[in-house]
């Protein structure tokens, strides 16, 4: 995918969540997905401080409020958690959403770009990201760094969004014809453009859809020991393919 193609696909991304950032959060405040409880517990978690998390593409930090809401999952209930994401006005949500909480950060930069400490997060998530980052190249080198940031005995965990297999998905995909700098030409299989809410809606988001071998080609090589990989969330528990990876002898999901 060349690099105009890629630019413009960001910008369809960035164009939504500035727009409709407001209407996005009142949508995603009802708990938490399914599947991050078996993430949590999957998770070793220290027994001597606070277990660190990374979550990057935090959106409006609703990973940190599950955590916040359910401290049963944690050893003494208690974390520190660091959330990133590009969009500067969901960020704002998040940080209104947790004020009170100042074990709970958060910072708008790019997660395809930022800096991250090397090996210091106990459990780093990439949850409902990589369907909006473009390119496989890129995707790899976004989880290659993410990988990086997890500590000895650590946890990475991400989610693709399985949503080609929603029987309502032809309805919401739109034409590329109408998306200026898109080359269809420089598209990948399963790239495709979105429509988000209503039927006659004019918002729309770029998203990938990956299935099990693209996973398995992302996820080939990474420092990193597969420990779990199974489908929960949304109708029928199966919205998400969630990927889990251990460094250095984290627990084994049963």
């Amino acid at each position: 995918m060349n690099t105009p193609t890629q630019a413009a696909l960001r910008r369809i991304n960035r164009d939504f969540y500035s727009r409709h950032a407001a209407d996005f959060d009142r949508t995603r405040h009802a708990g938490g997905w399914p599947g991050w409880r078996r993430v949590v517990q999957t998770t070793a978690q220290p027994t001597n401080r606070p277990l660190r998390v990374l979550d990057l593409g935090c959106g409006n930090g609703r990973f940190a409020l599950f955590l916040q809401h359910n401290p049963e999952l944690l050893s003494h209930g208690r974390f520190i958690y660091d959330g990133i994401d590009l969009s500067s006005e969901l960020t704002d949500h998040a940080r209104a959403a947790a004020a009170s909480l100042d074990h709970i950060r958060f910072r708008t930069d790019d997660i395809e770009n930022c800096a991250l400490d090397e090996a210091t997060d106990d459990l780093v998530t990439l949850f409902g990201v990589l369907h909006h980052i473009p390119g496989f190249d890129t995707r790899r080198r976004t989880l290659e760094r993410a990988a990086s940031a997890v500590a000895p005995g650590g946890l990475l965990a991400l989610t693709c969004w399985q949503f080609a297999d929603d029987p309502g998905f032809e309805r919401r995909r739109l034409d590329w014809a109408s998306e200026a700098g898109v080359d269809p030409a420089e598209l990948e299989p399963e790239d495709h453009l979105l429509r988000w809410g209503p039927g006659d809606s004019q918002a729309r988001r770029y998203c990938h859809h990956t299935d099990e071998p693209e996973l398995d080609r992302l996820a080939f090589g990474l420092p990193l020991t597969e420990v779990g990989r199974y489908r929960s969330d949304g109708p029928g528990g199966r919205q998400n393919l969630y990927w889990l990876g251990a460094r250095d002898g984290a627990a084994t999901l049963s």
